[in-house]
């Protein structure tokens, strides 16, 4: 069936919430070029942009999608799937194309996440071999209250001036300043953290819970122990003092914090990190992995064609199909700080 120019025109005013949101999306991104323009032509804007995206839409749904489909999130190809792909279809779209399109669109998007996911854990791999961007002091300035929820409010006075030391024979005046500021920053934020807690002096007769000695689980008995406040259910005083926790206690926490940062870093919630360097960087691609991948998918995809219609498809187990990327995300949300 063809539709009329009044038909056309009264159909695209009525489009879903969903699409319209699309033609905003596309004009605002700026790797769009919508229009041919000269040196001196005035720039487009956004509403212009956005038009030109409905008028492409409206025109024909086909070519639409082959200009802007690239350009969409899984999220928006579903749902020009679900809802711009309605009948009536035109005589010079063709609905099987559009559906291999959008496939092969969809297929790109998922190869590029787990491109970025791998340049994502090799990148912080990297960084930890180099020590500094996972340097206590660093990862203690991108998440201060964290820091001092886990390690920083059980660390002793000594360890609190060895971390806060600083080499004054290797910098340069401006390093010093820029050190003095920061630690009198972290200092302040600090200071507010512990009033908003509201600690309460722990009375002389206190005596540490016995389930709280078993909380961690195989340390030595003759060292003192206690609860953290954050992870107890008892509404025990906060103990601010180091000497209630045991060197492995407080280890556990140090790895649990250094988890949850690099578990910030991997889905990234670094703000001031330039993920783009390293999403679009190649050259942090295992190749070799690359190619194994690939050759073990054009294998299954034989297989699978081969598969007579009554056979039930072989079961593979999570552990056999997850790469170590997979196993390690895995690892980090059953951890039981990253659970609601």
């Amino acid at each position: 069936m063809t539709l009329t120019a009044a038909e056309d025109s009264a159909a695209a005013a009525e489009l879903p919430n969903q699409l319209v949101d699309i033609f905003k999306a596309l004009a605002n991104n700026s790797s769009i070029v919508f229009k041919s323009q000269q040196i001196d032509d005035p720039e487009l804007q956004l509403a212009e942009k956005q038009q030109i995206a409905h008028n492409a839409f409206s025109k024909n749904r086909e070519n639409f999608l082959i200009r802007f489909g690239s350009f969409l999130d899984e999220q928006q190809l579903s749902d020009f799937q679900t809802l711009g792909m309605q009948p009536p279809i035109k005589p010079d779209e063709n609905l099987e194309e559009m559906c291999l399109l959008l496939l092969d669109y969809q297929r790109k998007l998922h190869t590029r996440k787990v491109c970025v996911k791998n340049r994502r854990y090799r990148a912080m791999q990297q960084l930890l071999q180099k020590g500094e961007y996972f340097s206590e002091h660093e990862m203690m300035q991108r998440a201060p209250e964290l820091y001092q929820e886990l390690v920083g409010q059980y660390l002793s006075a000594q360890e609190i001036k060895q971390r806060d030391s600083y080499d004054v024979r290797n910098t340069t005046f401006s390093g010093i300043l820029m050190h003095s500021l920061e630690q009198q920053q972290r200092n302040e934020l600090l200071q507010q953290l512990e009033s908003s807690e509201n600690i309460r002096e722990e009375p002389a007769e206190y005596a540490v819970p016995p389930s709280c000695k078993t909380q961690w689980g195989g340390f030595d008995d003759d060292e003192p122990v206690a609860c953290s406040t954050s992870r107890n259910t008892a509404k025990l005083p906060t103990l601010s003092t180091p000497q209630f926790y045991t060197a492995g206690e407080r280890e556990l926490m140090r790895n649990e914090f250094m988890g949850i940062m690099k578990e910030r870093f991997l889905t990234g919630q670094d703000e001031d990190f330039d993920y783009a360097a390293v999403d679009n960087n190649a050259q942090l691609d295992d190749l070799q992995q690359i190619e194994q991948d690939a050759q073990d998918a054009y294998f299954d995809e034989d297989e699978a064609s081969n598969i007579p219609a009554a056979s039930a498809p072989r079961d593979v187990s999570d552990e056999e199909s997850e790469d170590e990327l997979e196993r390690y995300m895995r690892h980090l949300n059953n951890h039981h700080s990253l659970r609601s």
